[in-house]
């Protein structure tokens, strides 16, 4: 529970597409270990991120007995917020662990960038100025769940980053970005009587609301676009597959008051830029589609 594994799509899915754009160039390697191996370090990252946070959140008081969101095993009692911790440092070893294979495939640039992810991962919720607690968490999100998670595949599968590689990682990191908002919709008057600042109580519910749907729905816009000037294949299309999906999740926040019912959409959300990241893959690499 602690991990959040209804989440945990959202580190799979963009090196699902990061790898169908290196297989659609006819340049990337034949070992399928890497791809696979990026998806662990992604998980384990992600897992540790959600364990650090479990810990920490219950200690500076955010998860209250008011909280509308899913339980938290260091508030209910199941861990002590050391034992979680921990748990959160062995998951971010296992990655350190697969990054020194892909640190052997991609060089210093894979080094760098994965002491990045570590850095975020942990201060998301700890140290003095933890992200999850100001208006900057969508921006760290789409960041490493779009632009660097769908590069980084990329970049280890072919030695090299397109153009349309970060076209990609932004598509696929705005619904992960629309996660977190929605997160933090549920959760604005806790997380206010908490202290944080997170950009829904920035904004109020109304324009986080707004947020939302652009996060949703802008990826659209994008591969529109982009394939129009010639920036990636026609094949990309196919990721408007998940346009129903999206629409229908973001009628689903306008009419569904702040609440658990909140949770639901949240799963819905993850799985609407999973079914865009396959979409899309299948668009890439089969021809005609």
């Amino acid at each position: 529970m602690a991990i959040r594994p209804k989440t945990l799509g959202l580190a799979i899915s963009p090196v699902i597409l990061g790898a169908a754009i290196a297989w659609s160039g006819h340049s990337a390697m034949a070992r399928l270990e890497v791809p696979l191996i990026i998806v662990l370090c992604a998980i384990a990252i992600q897992a540790g991120t959600n364990l650090f946070n479990d810990a920490q959140d219950h200690l500076n008081g955010t998860d209250d007995p008011a909280r509308l969101g899913p339980p938290r095993i260091t508030a209910l009692g199941w861990a002590l917020p050391h034992q979680v911790s921990a748990a959160g440092l062995t998951a971010f070893l296992i990655a350190l662990l697969g990054g020194l294979y892909l640190i052997q495939t991609g060089g210093w640039p894979i080094f760098f960038g994965g002491l990045a992810a570590l850095g975020a991962g942990y201060l998301y919720s700890q140290g003095p100025y933890p992200v999850s607690r100001s208006p900057f968490g969508e921006i760290v999100v789409i960041a490493f769940f779009g632009l660097f998670a769908v590069g980084g595949t990329v970049y280890l599968m072919t030695g090299h980053v397109p153009h349309g590689a970060y076209l990609w990682g932004l598509v696929l990191g705005l619904p992960a970005g629309g996660v977190l908002t929605l997160n933090n919709i549920r959760d604005a008057d806790g997380d206010r009587r908490a202290g944080r600042r997170t950009l829904a109580i920035v904004l109020g519910d109304g324009p986080a609301r707004g947020v939302y749907a652009g996060l949703i729905l802008i990826p659209f816009a994008l591969i529109g676009l982009a394939v129009g000037g010639g920036l990636i294949p026609p094949g990309a299309l196919a990721g408007f597959a998940a346009l129903p999906l999206a629409i229908k999740t973001v009628r689903a926040l306008g009419a569904t008051p702040t609440g658990p019912a909140l949770n639901l959409l949240l799963a819905k959300t993850v799985q609407f830029q999973a079914l865009l990241a396959i979409s899309a893959a299948l668009g890439l690499v089969i021809p005609g589609l």
